[in-house]
């Protein structure tokens, strides 16, 4: 059943998508239809998706200690993807000293500070971007 298909599950779940997806450059169950077309980034971040991809993620990003939970980390991934909302038409490094600020300010229990955080806050800040990976790589 299509329904069932691995693209399927991937077109149903933003979580998944791309950047170029989630800018607007379709699905791969629906390539030319762009949901996101036309909104800012703010728009385009779900605090649930986010959340859950990272939760899934967080052990295969280069930067991840085996020593260090999911909470750990949550904090940065939330000040990045906050950040691309709230600071947009910026720089990560333009706004590196207020999200620093807002990491410390909502920390919370995480072991890590920013300079060990840093890493996992600029990763969840370039889910975003707006240049395709593709695009980058040529």
């Amino acid at each position: 059943m299509a329904g069932f298909t691995p693209e399927r599950r991937h077109a149903d779940d933003p979580s998944t998508w791309t950047g170029a997806e989630r800018r607007g450059a379709g699905t791969p169950a629906n390539p030319t239809v762009g949901s996101l077309n036309g909104k800012g980034i703010a728009e385009m971040i779900d605090p649930t998706a986010e959340e859950a991809y990272w939760r899934e993620n967080y052990m295969l990003e280069v930067y991840y200690d085996k020593g260090y939970t999911y909470e750990d980390y949550h904090p940065a991934y939330r000040t990045g993807w906050e950040g691309r909302g709230r600071y947009e038409g910026r720089s990560f490094d333009e706004v590196e000293r207020e999200l620093e600020a807002d990491y410390n300010r909502y920390r919370g229990t995480s072991r890590l500070g920013w300079d060990k955080n840093r890493q996992a806050a600029r990763a969840a800040w370039d889910r975003f971007d707006v240049t395709d990976p593709f695009e980058r790589s040529q």
